[in-house]
């Protein structure tokens, strides 16, 4: 089959997210959603780069590598590559990903990180034929909310409530709080020092935090729980929508500072979102916990998680 790979434009974004949706059906996500991701990345202060493949007309296949504002070294680069499953095993991702390793040649990078759920053995057939070793796994798990007893937890909640501590939601500490974002950017910085990464935590900027956590499409206010002790913020849950997903929900980051856990905040805060997605008609919370998180794999298996595939981390080293 003829291909050629070129530069992605704009005018690719449709394309990009029918092969992505093509490839993981259970993950939608709309060319717009994708747009906005791009256009709000500080290319001032990293690197991001995308190509297409082209067969005839038709965009079949795309890869891509950036700095992980969340991991920053300017030789470390996370890296994707895919193919419309019409279009696969035919020479297109292996032309895909050599262009992108030359870049990362050029740029001289010493690592380079990418991902594989574990049902997809093509996948990561790939990467490890091109040098990539599994490094850690990341459970998915999902809850169906239209099944879920609240009567089970409700001592969680009253444990909570007993230590003097509050919940609300980013949508009322707007309206009563003119520090708040800046109060929730220094939690979410604190918490995610918590969170198990693949390689160094890096924390990001204000305007950063406010572009991906608050001022992202996906982002709902109402659904973005925080956990008070007086004016404190100790804690968040925070829930993201999908446009092209009407019924599922993702849960975004969960965290209690250190010196308020084994208080049932991070409970409380899990229960505020179930009643958050029950309440708004949805059907299904998708969230991801690395292997290494005890806790919270924990806290999630209590309120009826039930485990999916893993996705596994992949590393090369080009040192």
């Amino acid at each position: 089959m003829r291909f050629y790979i070129r530069e992605f434009t704009p005018d690719d974004y449709v394309a990009i997210a029918e092969i992505n949706n093509a490839i993981y059906p259970d993950y939608r996500y709309s060319a717009d959603e994708i747009r906005y991701d791009d256009e709000h990345f500080d290319r001032t202060q990293y690197i991001f780069k995308r190509y297409v493949a082209q067969v005839g007309q038709r965009v079949v296949g795309y890869a891509e590598y950036n700095h992980m504002p969340h991991m920053f070294h300017p030789q470390k680069f996370w890296v994707y590559i895919g193919v419309h499953p019409d279009f696969q095993r035919q020479g297109i991702g292996r032309a895909l990903y050599e262009r992108i390793v030359s870049d990362l040649l050029e740029l001289k990078a010493v690592r380079a990180f990418a991902s594989a759920r574990e049902d997809y053995p093509r996948s990561i057939a790939f990467l490890q034929k091109n040098g990539f070793s599994e490094t850690r796994r990341t459970w998915e798990s999902r809850l169906s909310v239209n099944t879920f007893d609240f009567s089970k937890f409700a001592h969680y909640l009253e444990r909570f409530s007993a230590h003097g501590l509050t919940i609300t939601t980013l949508a009322e500490e707007r309206q009563s709080d003119p520090n708040c974002l800046k109060k929730l950017h220094e939690l979410y910085v604190v918490i995610m020092e918590d969170v198990p990464h693949p390689d160094q935590y890096t924390p990001v900027d204000f305007e950063h935090f406010l572009r991906y956590s608050v001022e992202h499409p996906d982002a709902i206010a109402e659904g973005y729980f925080i956990a008070k002790d007086g004016e404190k913020y100790i804690g968040q849950s925070n829930l993201r929508r999908s446009k092209d997903e009407p019924k599922d929900l993702y849960q975004g980051l969960t965290g209690v500072r250190r010196e308020y856990r084994g208080k049932s905040v991070a409970m409380a805060l899990k229960l505020k979102t179930i009643e958050y997605a029950r309440a708004h008609g949805y059907e299904i919370i998708k969230t991801w916990n690395d292997s290494t998180n005890v806790g919270m794999l924990a806290i999630n298996e209590k309120l009826g998680f039930v485990r999916q595939p893993a996705w596994i981390t992949f590393v090369k080293e080009f040192t």
